[in-house]
């Protein structure tokens, strides 16, 4: 369990889980299964994207036959969401770019949007596999 600024451990528990095969359809079904689990909470949106991008780099930068994930709630309706993944190469990271063209590539944000819409996040390695964790607070626009 995390520890969050206040210095206390919320309580989180965990709501739902479920695997993907990893493939191209993995993303929407991921997505559409949690929207279905979701509705209704204050950060769905932002749940939803940041799911798929995790989703979309599980799937593209790992061997993973299938791709887990993982949703908690916290009692002040914290949500976290785990990406699990069967490892990689490398570990998650935030890549810089260079150049202004660069904006308009067709990858290289999710890490970016995980640090600009998430309240905290991070990932786990412990190989083989990797987990990728987000927590979104319920009263954070």
């Amino acid at each position: 369990m995390r520890v969050d600024a206040t210095g206390t451990t919320p309580v989180i528990r965990l709501f739902e889980r479920a695997a993907f095969a990893s493939g191209e359809a993995s993303v929407p079904e991921a997505r559409q299964w949690a929207a279905k689990l979701l509705t209704g909470h204050p950060r769905l949106d932002d749940a939803l994207l940041l799911l798929s991008e995790t989703v979309t780099n599980a799937v593209l930068h790992t061997r993973s036959a299938a791709v887990g994930v993982v949703l908690l709630l916290g009692d002040d309706d914290r949500l976290q969401i785990e990406v699990v993944d069967e490892g990689a190469e490398t570990s998650p990271c935030v890549c810089r770019h260079t150049r202004a063209e660069d904006d308009l590539a067709e990858s290289g944000r999710g890490i970016r949007l995980l640090r600009a819409l998430a309240d905290q996040w991070g990932f786990i390695e412990e190989r083989p596999r990797c987990v990728v964790w987000f927590t979104l607070h319920a009263g954070n626009p």
